[in-house]
Order: C-alpha cells, then structure tokens, then sequence
C-alpha cells in the first residue's frame, strides 16, 4: 500500500528488515498493522523528494526467552519538524506548522491513536527531527515467539509475489482502483461494499441514477457498478445519459448492471443496452471479483496481496451467534441463508438492524403507491423489497413481493388488489420479530467515553465522512465499542452510526454542521 502512495510522488521506499527476525509472533496484528499504516501514510504526507526507510529488527529478552523486543522504525526525507513544535505533537488533532503544511490533507489524528495504541501494548512512540531534514519515529515493542523460524530475506519474497502475479488471481488488493456502486438499496450497498473490503478499493457510492450521473461527471472511475431498478432515473436511463455525454469522463468506463432478473437472455438484453456485463442480486463475491479482475486495469491489480486485517475483525463473535440463534425455528428468516449472502454474522445483524428500521417507512411508501395507484412506482419500491428479504434469508416475503412485482410489470392490478392487505400485514410481522432479536442489553461494564475521547472520535468520524472513506469511518465505530457514550450524546451518536450503515456520508457531515 504505501509503495505505491510512495511511487506516485517518486519517492523511493526502503524495507530493511533483519532477515533473522523470528517469523511468526503472538501479538495484537490488526492493532499493530494500524500503527504501522499511520506511520507509513504519514511519511508519505510528509515526503516531497527522497526517500522513506521502514526498518524493523529484533533483540532476544533475557528475562523472558520466550519473547523478542521488535525494534521498528520509519524514517523520512521530508519538511522535518521544528524543535518548538515536538512538544505538541501528540497533543490535539492539529497539524504542526500549517502555514507549511496547507495542502498536506488529514488531521494529525493518526499519530494521536498511533501514540495511544503503543501505550495500551506497553511501548512508547518515540521521535527524532531535523527541520527541513527528515524525521524519525520508533518505538520498541515486546512480542512472544511462536517459532523462531526466520523471516528471511523480505525483497526476494516481495518480488516472488510480483512474478506470480499472473499465475495466482484468488486474493489480490488494488488501492489505486476507484470504483462507484449506484443503487436505491441501502442493504445492498452494504453488501457490496462489505464483499470488497479487503481489495482496498476506494468506492463511491450513490442511491439513484441522479447521484451516479453527477458523480461519473466530477471523477473518474475504473468501472461504475448500477442498478437497473430504482426509482426516479433507473440503471438504464442512467447508463445512457452517461454513454451519450461526450463531455462525461466515464463515457468509456465499464459499466456493469446490478439485476435481480437471472432469467435467460438477460445478459444479451443488457448487453444490447450498453452495459459490459451483469451481476445478479444477491451478489455472489466470487462472480463480483471476477468481474474486478476482468475490467480493473492490470497496472491496478496487485495479487498475492490480500490482507488478513479485516477477516480477523469479521470473524463471528459469541454475541453475534447468540443473536443470530434466536432465529431458529423462525418460519419467517433463514438464517442460513442469510448467513450466506452475508458473508459473517456481523455483517448479517447490520443487515437485519438495516431492514428492521425501514420496515416503518417502506410499509407505508408501498401504501401510498397503491392508494394513489402509482403502479410504476409500486413495482419499483416491491423490487426493492425483495432484495432486502432475499438478503435476510426472508425467502417467503420475497416470493410474496416478486409475485406482486410480476403483477405490476404486467398490468395485472387486479392481482395486486386482492393481495396487498395480506401483504402488508404479512411484512409488519417482520418488525416484532426482529426487535426482539435485535434487543441488545446495556452493557453497562463498559468504561464511559470521556470528552477527549468523544470529540477524537468525531473528528475521525468526520473527516472519515468527507473523504467518504468506508473503511476508516468503519474502524473509528469500531474503536468506539469498548466504551459507553454519555447519555447525552447517545442519541447524535447513534444517528450517526445510522447514517454510517446506510453509507450515507452527507447526512454525516451535515450532523456536524
């Protein structure tokens, strides 16, 4: 990841770790991989010309045999920091020098966490500058050893790993692809996004064709991923005015179809309409990264690369089972199956929580279109529903509703008069069932957030927003659930976290404004 943040600058990057270093230790990975990445990505901010070392080595402790002291450093060429300024530098979420540093983004918060996480492991960050010559920071850091098989020699591993690129296309990351997802359904943009978490692709998202056209205006992506159906300016509507606007900078781009309509002929039909290929919903992971390998640029691919970071934090927790057990038995969800699509059980209760806080308004949205006898607009928001129950594992409810789609793709109101009652009160059954398995219990073990640690969470959660980087703002809720939020701030916090699940990043910033 930094190599190529580094490339892009002409920055040259050296790795000089002793190839002694006992391979494999027994220490907190996600936390220290964090550490790391913030030290990395600083350099680079910080970097205009020269060169970045990243250094690690190691000494046996005598006191304790079975454990190594990992040093790590990471030093660079860049703008360096003044000696009034070292004293501060840990201390608010400011950059130090801004005059110098206006058009360096972020907010010096990394470094912040960086210093907290080292003193939670019993380290201390440590650092060493020259103004206008470069900085230095290290810290020292006790690990166990599970064997003391060498790591050997890092390059000649690193450059294995680039020859086999082409041979070996089942994991792989691409941190300078951008990629946009457009559809009217919140719980599929979780999905989607979920499902390629770990490729380190930057993605946009949008909720209508609207919001997609105008986003395909202002950037450039690698492929832009659409609906077919949604409200207002569906998936083909939007393809077009793409396609025709030669002023549009992804008039060329791969544009691949999100459909739930697997029925023969299918791909032809959307082929014909311009598209360069189709995904049925639910979205199966291994279709979605085949079609990133097949349409991402080559220069973007880097194979071999996955990173374990973010399966070590999906892995299903105790709690996570527990609630998903209460499903048992349910007549209305397969669990199983939702588990499936899913992709763990955390992912799955956000799916659950998503579709259980929009039965309110969907319910009465499908309503008003039946009253007004919108039948356009009732087929729309019934295709959307039986997304969302597929997704859950809901099979009957999506049955009910692709029955009352089908109507209303044919005309048949007549069929969707004498179902719609029958259906409604069908779905509201949905809600009591998942508020009761949803209940969570206060926690009331957990330490209390103090105001220093709120507001360096909504500053991350903020900035997070503004650049709508999914997987920071994912880590800074993340960071907050070994705390309790003061009373009164449950409520903006929780609002929040709502518009987080929905990837809704204005909603966010406009929260803070």
């Amino acid at each position: 990841m930094t190599r190529t943040r580094a490339e892009d600058k002409d920055i040259f990057l050296s790795v000089e770790i002793d190839k002694d270093t006992p391979e494999y230790l027994n220490g907190d990975e996600l936390r220290i991989k964090q550490i790391l990445t913030n030290l990395l990505t600083n350099a680079v901010k910080y970097t205009e010309m020269g060169k970045i070392t990243f250094g690690i080595n190691y000494e046996k402790e005598s006191e304790d045999p079975d454990s190594v002291i990992l040093n790590v450093w990471v030093a660079d060429t860049g703008i360096g920091i003044k000696e009034e300024d070292l004293g501060k530098l840990f201390d608010e979420f400011e950059r130090v020098d801004i005059k110098k540093n206006k058009n360096i983004e972020g907010t010096g918060l990394g470094l912040s966490i960086t210093k907290r996480l080292l003193e939670m492991m019993g380290s201390e960050l440590k650092v060493e500058s020259k103004y206008g010559s470069g900085s230095k920071f290290y810290f020292s850091l006790k690990q166990k050893v599970v064997d003391w098989k060498p790591i050997g020699n890092y390059e000649e591993t690193y450059k294995s790993l680039i020859e086999e690129r082409h041979e070996y296309k089942e994991k792989f990351t691409a941190p300078l692809a951008n990629i946009l997802v457009v559809d009217d359904n919140p719980m599929n943009l979780k999905v989607f996004t979920g499902f390629i978490k770990r490729t380190k692709i930057k993605i946009d998202t949008a909720k209508d064709g609207f919001e997609g056209i105008n986003l395909s205006k202002e950037r450039k992506y690698d492929i832009i991923y659409m609906d077919h159906m949604m409200p207002g300016k569906d998936g083909i509507e939007a393809l077009h005015d793409i396609r025709q606007d030669g002023q549009n900078r992804n008039a060329d781009t791969p544009i691949i179809c999100l459909t739930a309509n697997a029925i023969s002929g299918a791909r032809d039909a959307y082929i014909k309409e311009g598209f360069n290929d189709y995904i049925t919903k639910p979205i199966d992971p291994e279709k979605l990264e085949h079609t990133l390998l097949q349409y991402l640029p080559d220069n973007k691919i880097i194979v071999g690369a996955w990173s374990d970071e973010d399966s070590e934090t999906e892995k299903d927790s105790e709690a996570d089972l527990a609630i998903i057990e209460k499903l048992k038995g349910s007549e209305l969800i397969d669990s199983k199956i939702g588990l499936e699509n899913s992709g763990s059980a955390k992912s799955y209760i956000e799916l659950m929580k998503i579709f259980r806080d929009a039965i309110d308004k969907n319910s009465e949205d499908i309503e008003a279109c039946y009253l007004r006898e919108d039948y356009k607009e009732y087929t729309i928001k019934v295709h959307a529903l039986k997304s969302s129950a597929k997704l859950i594992g809901a099979m009957e409810l999506a049955e009910k509703a692709q029955k009352l789609e089908n109507a209303g793709k044919s005309n048949d109101h007549i069929y969707i008069l004498s179902h719609e009652n029958e259906f409604i009160e069908y779905y509201m059954r949905f809600s009591a069932l998942l508020k009761e398995v949803l209940k969570q219990e206060e926690k009331n073990d957990k330490p209390l957030a103090d105001a220093d640690l709120m507001n360096e969470a909504y500053a991350e959660i903020k900035e997070a927003a503004e650049a709508m980087d999914l997987s920071r703002l994912e880590s800074a809720f993340e960071e907050m659930k070994d705390y309790r939020v003061p009373d009164d701030q449950t409520e903006f916090f929780e609002k929040l976290k709502d518009a987080a699940d929905r990837l809704d990043y204005e909603e966010i910033v406009k929260l803070f404004n």
